[in-house]
């Protein structure tokens, strides 16, 4: 009997790029949010470090799109795996932050909503991954609505 030639396994890299490309194939933020959520519910293996890049590219889209509940749901998912793709890739998540979106999305829709308080802590996490003064303002101008 022959023996089966064993499965080739994506590394962690290889799901990123393939997720990258994909997204980036993607027509407009309807397309892309549809993309997204079908490689995160569709991909069981898609390891943690990479959900947190899907996630954050989903709270963009579903922002533009105008779905608020499925942007704070991605917004909780980037927070929920931002620290796996920092241990795994700390060099590219540091290289990613200047273009991270869910801290602002999130924000955004939270203080519409009327939740200030998390729209501060959001702001408050932004400013803790040294995404610049532009959260530091947000965060005061939030602050006087309290």
């Amino acid at each position: 009997m022959a023996k089966r030639p064993e499965p080739k396994r994506k590394s962690a890299e290889d799901f990123l790029a393939d997720l990258r490309k994909g997204h980036g194939e993607c027509f407009g933020h309807l397309e892309g949010r549809r993309y997204l959520e079908k490689v995160l519910s569709a991909q069981h293996s898609l390891p943690n470090a990479v959900k947190f890049f899907a996630y954050d590219l989903l709270a963009e889209d579903a922002y533009h799109e105008g779905a608020t509940a499925k942007c704070l749901e991605a917004v909780a998912g980037a927070r929920e795996y931002l620290e796996a793709a920092q241990e795994e890739w700390p060099r590219e998540t540091k290289e990613y932050m200047p273009s991270v979106r869910f801290c602002e999305r999130g924000s955004s829709v939270l203080a519409d909503e009327g939740d200030v308080e998390g729209a501060i802590a959001l702001c408050d996490l932004a400013i803790q991954l040294g995404l610049g003064k532009a959260y530091e303002a947000k965060r005061q101008s939030l602050e006087r609505r309290l």
